[in-house]
């Protein structure tokens, strides 16, 4: 009896200290909207001009060629991932019809207090050859508890202007930080263990013989 009451202490004392992590969306575009030669969403655009960085068919479509790098992007900017932890970035994409195999998408990311981009995609990004079907991507983006603000960035490295690739269903996610309660006093502790042990002591008592 004393056991069971003992083990039932210490469950609500580590109820009491922190509630469980969980996943959380802390940013996403599907881009359903209508048609636009802008982005809106609070997207940052990089093109050659209208429709290269756009809402198509409800997706974000980038498609130009620049001097230098990159050719077409799309930026969002100071995405907070405060009280998240192990935060993922997730998306799809897919070529335009007339890329080639060496035109790339690359997707980054950076802290918002940096200067310095890490493309996330291996080599040069995902190539762009095709027949047009969408994949789907997943990266990590590490633990960052000490910073609350991130940017990221897809940018297309193409040969022509009318060469690029879409991206739909943009989330960023992250394991939300338990909220850690007031550790009560060991006084505490102790007074509700005493109180539990009497209330077993009392209804021993009480039991037929």
């Amino acid at each position: 009896m004393r056991k069971s009451i003992v083990v039932s202490t210490l469950a609500i004392c580590v109820s009491m200290l922190a509630s469980s992590a969980s996943a959380a969306i802390v940013f996403s575009d599907d881009f359903n909207r209508n048609n636009s030669n802008t982005v809106g969403n609070s997207w940052v655009e990089l093109g050659n001009g209208n429709s290269d960085v756009a809402i198509v068919n409800s997706r974000l479509q980038l498609r130009d060629e620049l001097p230098g790098n990159p050719d077409a992007a799309a930026t969002q900017i100071s995405i907070s991932t405060a009280d998240h932890d192990s935060i993922s970035l997730d998306y799809s994409w897919a070529a335009l019809t007339t890329s080639e195999s060496d035109d790339y998408l690359q997707a980054a990311w950076k802290l918002s207090s940096a200067t310095t981009w890490t493309n996330l995609v291996a080599g040069n990004g995902h190539g762009l050859g095709g027949n047009g079907s969408f994949s789907s991507a997943s990266y990590s983006l590490g633990n960052l508890a000490s910073n609350t603000s991130i940017d990221i960035r897809f940018w297309t490295d193409v040969s022509n202007s009318d060469e690029g690739a879409l991206i739909d269903w943009v989330s960023i996610s992250g394991d939300k930080i338990p909220v850690v309660a007031a550790v009560p006093e060991p006084a505490s502790i102790a007074l509700l263990g005493l109180g539990l042990l009497g209330v077993a002591a009392m209804r021993r008592r009480k039991m037929p013989v």
